[in-house]
């Protein structure tokens, strides 16, 4: 198709801007979707469809609401396990990968099953949200059209951020902060070639959104101003506070994440066990279910007790943790503008109680507190100042809610040095900081690679006149000296054996000769430990051990092993970059 396009004269930009408009319809009627399936899941779980979830859940039975995200779980347990595993995840981790590392490939079955196990967990009262979700599915969607286009890697990449601008666009109503989002996270990349079709992309699934479900922004949001300028002190303060509530936040998700995988349960019964912990909570604090955008919306009208929002920021991390955890799918997005907006609240009630003619109305302070909570967590302080803006529409609060994110992101930085989506992916070996080719190298097992352990072995009781047939025969320039049981003793280099007096080859036996080896490696670590050891300590060859036995040896890795690895990765990458639309 696109060759035919080329040869009728038109120019790639052009039709990379009609690609872009046709995945902004695509994701926007793909969000529609989304929300008619978490109001039918909700309608069969809680009898009722209502946007004010926290109220609805106060009615039901308490025995209900315990029962009810436990039956949820024993429907996406074994979905999640035996037939959609890629839907696990929060969603925006695995955008990254693909954008990153993996030329903006994603496998549509995920997309849509990702979207289906959220609607289940969301509507059965799981403490997530959908934005996530909705990112991961626009940029399968996008990924999908574009593959079957056969666009370059390049240009598959810039989709990816098509769809994941158009997601966040048509949920929020806000295409300019789907823009920045997609640009400042998933891409990281400001470039005009990739600006423009994301732009086209995020305003055409706004008006496809817009057209179905209103023309309103997603939180009610009063007007607000800075008092004085002496008010921007209280924002360092919230700031502050916003940034310790996301570190809280960050690390008890992976905690309790690290509680369930220790937990001597099959996987797929993980979120019934998780779903009945959080009914048990939320019979005491229903709000915590579901996304809670009416509770955000009660404290951005200043409608909910201080007591209450300072209770609900400890529930909603819990819940939110469990929910997670647990193996239920979900986003991370909403929870934390829901913990910035309890944060805020609370706090700006104590403040505007404590200086009543020198601060604003808490409600103020709730939209500062989302704004800096989603800066710090999601590591999108731009996307986050520019989505509160666009909700807003007024200028003056702006300041402060600069402030505020800043403050909250850079405390967050210096603690963990990652938001909670390279966090996510720093646990699984994945870091995107590092060049694409090392994270790549980071994907690969040493077991994949590494040589048997005979290849370069030999026993500690082997007289030196074998070690020099050995090394005559073959090619290695060094020898590992292992006992019978494979057990490490050292490891004898070519050059030491011209060391050694004539006379002694049947009486100096390979235990002797033997130095000492301290650098070792495991078959789970991968490439790039691997390639950093050998070049820290300059060696060619590095033991591969076992995982039970840090002695035994199961394999060798030798530098030749790991510079082919490298260079394929390097070749592989260059074939990707060399490639060109058909025909141009």
């Amino acid at each position: 198709m696109l060759r035919f396009l080329l040869k009728l004269g038109l120019n790639e930009q052009l039709l990379l801007s009609f690609v872009a408009v046709i995945i902004g319809l695509m994701v926007g009627y793909g969000t529609i979707l989304f929300h008619t399936l978490i109001e039918l899941c909700q309608f069969l779980f809680m009898g009722s469809i209502s946007e004010n979830v926290g109220e609805l859940v106060a009615s039901l039975s308490w025995w209900w609401v315990l029962l009810m995200p436990v039956l949820g779980g024993l429907i996406v347990g074994p979905l999640v396990n035996f037939i959609l595993p890629g839907s696990r995840g929060h969603g925006v981790p695995e955008v990254m990968v693909a954008a990153a590392m993996h030329d903006g490939k994603l496998e549509l079955k995920d997309g849509l099953g990702k979207m289906l196990i959220c609607s289940i967990s969301i509507g059965c009262g799981g403490s997530v949200g959908r934005e996530g979700p909705v990112i991961h599915l626009g940029a399968t969607l996008a990924s999908w059209l574009g593959q079957k286009l056969q666009l370059p890697a390049r240009h598959l990449r810039t989709m990816l951020g098509c769809g994941a601008a158009a997601g966040i666009a048509a949920s929020f109503n806000a295409p300019i902060a789907g823009v920045i989002f997609a640009l400042e996270v998933i891409l990281g990349d400001y470039g005009l070639a990739t600006f423009s079709p994301i732009v086209l992309s995020s305003v055409t699934s706004t008006v496809v959104a817009r057209s179905y479900l209103g023309d309103f922004p997603a939180f009610i949001v009063p007007h607000h101003t800075l008092v004085s300028i002496w008010e921007l002190p209280v924002y360092v303060v919230l700031g502050l506070i916003c940034g310790i509530t996301s570190i809280a936040f960050i690390y008890t998700l992976f905690k309790v994440e690290d509680w369930f995988g220790r937990i001597p349960l099959p996987r797929y019964l993980k979120p019934a066990l998780g779903g009945a912990m959080v009914g048990a909570i939320a019979i005491f604090y229903p709000q915590v279910m579901g996304v809670g955008y009416d509770s955000i919306n009660q404290a951005l009208l200043e409608d909910m007790a201080g007591w209450l929002m300072a209770a609900l920021v400890i529930a909603k991390i819990i819940a939110t943790a469990i929910t997670l955890s647990s193996g239920f799918s979900g986003g991370v997005f909403t929870p934390s503008l829901f913990l910035g907006a309890m944060v805020g609240g609370a706090f700006g009630l104590f403040i505007h109680t404590l200086l009543p003619t020198l601060s604003s109305g808490p409600g103020a302070y709730t939209l500062v507190g989302m704004g800096a909570m989603a800066a710090s967590v999601l590591g999108a302080p731009i996307a986050s100042i520019l989505m509160l803006f666009e909700l807003t529409g007024d200028y003056r609060i702006m300041l402060a809610l600069m402030v505020a994110s800043i403050v909250a992101s850079l405390l967050i930085n210096q603690v963990y040095r990652d938001s909670i989506y390279t966090q996510a992916l720093r646990r699984k070996n994945i870091d995107l900081r590092v060049s694409r080719e090392e994270s790549l190298l980071q994907q690969i097992a040493v077991r994949s690679i590494m040589r048997p352990a005979q290849d370069q072995t030999i026993l500690e009781t082997v007289p030196l006149r074998t070690i020099i047939n050995r090394f005559q025969q073959g090619q290695e320039s060094h020898l590992l000296v292992v006992d019978g049981d494979k057990h490490l003793h050292g490891i004898i280099a070519f050059q030491d054996i011209h060391d050694v007096g004539d006379g002694l080859e049947d009486l100096v036996l390979a235990r002797d000769m033997a130095v000492q080896v301290n650098v070792t490696i495991t078959p789970s670590d991968h490439l790039y430990h691997a390639f950093r050891l050998m070049g820290n300590n300059q060696i060619g060859l590095l033991p591969v051990v076992s995982e039970d036995h840090p002695r035994r040896v199961v394999g060798i890795l030798t530098n030749h092993d790991v510079i082919h690895a490298y260079n394929r990765v390097l070749t592989e990458r260059d074939n990707h970059q060399q490639q060109t639309l058909p025909g141009r």
